[in-house]
C-alpha cells in the first residue's frame, strides 16, 4: 500500500477494532501501545483474563487479528502486530488498573522534575481520580497519573520464586 494512503489511527479507533476480538476470546484488554519505527509500525497489544492468559490466547487473537482489514487501511501491510500478556513487571495504562495493587511496589517515570528527579520507586499507599500515593524510602508522594510517562509493577522476583515453590 502507498505510504500517502495511510492515515494516522488513533488508539481509541484501534480499540473499537481490537476488544470485540479480545472478549471473542474470553480475554481483556490490558493496553496498547503504538510504536513508530524508521521501516515499520509495531501495533503492541497487552491482554489479560481473570483465568490468566497462555501462548494460545495470544495466538488465537492474533490470528483473527489479521483478517481485520481496517488494522491493515490504517498501518499498511508492513506493520507489526504483537499481543502479549502485561507480564509479572506489568505496566498500567489507566489509573483504575491499580486497584488491585495497592500495597504492592511500583516505578515510574515522571514527566516533569519532582525533587530533582523524574524515576521513582516506592509502594503504592492508594488512589483516588487522577492521583496516587506513593510511599517513598517512608515519604508520601502524590502523583498525578497523566503527569507519568510510565507506571509499572517492579514485582519481587524472590518472593515470587519462594512463593511457587521455584527457589527454596
Amino acid at each position: 500500500m502507498p505510504f500517502f494512503c495511510i492515515r494516522k489511527m488513533y488508539k481509541e479507533e484501534i480499540e473499537k477494532i481490537i476488544i470485540p476480538v479480545i472478549m471473542r476470546n474470553n480475554c481483556f484488554l490490558w493496553g496498547t501501545e503504538i510504536l513508530r519505527g524508521r521501516k515499520n509500525t509495531t501495533l503492541r497489544i497487552f491482554i489479560d483474563s481473570e483465568k490468566g492468559v497462555d501462548i494460545n490466547d495470544c495466538e488465537n487473537i492474533s490470528k483473527d487479528l489479521n483478517y481485520e482489514p481496517t488494522l491493515d487501511l490504517n498501518f499498511g501491510e508492513d506493520y507489526v502486530l504483537e499481543v502479549s500478556t502485561p507480564g509479572l513487571d506489568r505496566k498500567f495504562f489507566d489509573i483504575n488498573q491499580l486497584k488491585d495493587y495497592i500495597g504492592e511496589e511500583l516505578s515510574l517515570k515522571s514527566k516533569e522534575l519532582l525533587f530533582g528527579k523524574r524515576n521513582f520507586t516506592g509502594t503504592l499507599l492508594d488512589f483516588s481520580g487522577k492521583n496516587f500515593n506513593l510511599d517513598v524510602n517512608g515519604k508520601t508522594i502524590k502523583f498525578n497519573f497523566d503527569d507519568t510517562d510510565f507506571c509499572r509493577l517492579k514485582p519481587n522476583f524472590n518472593e515470587i520464586m519462594k512463593e511457587n515453590s521455584y527457589a527454596k
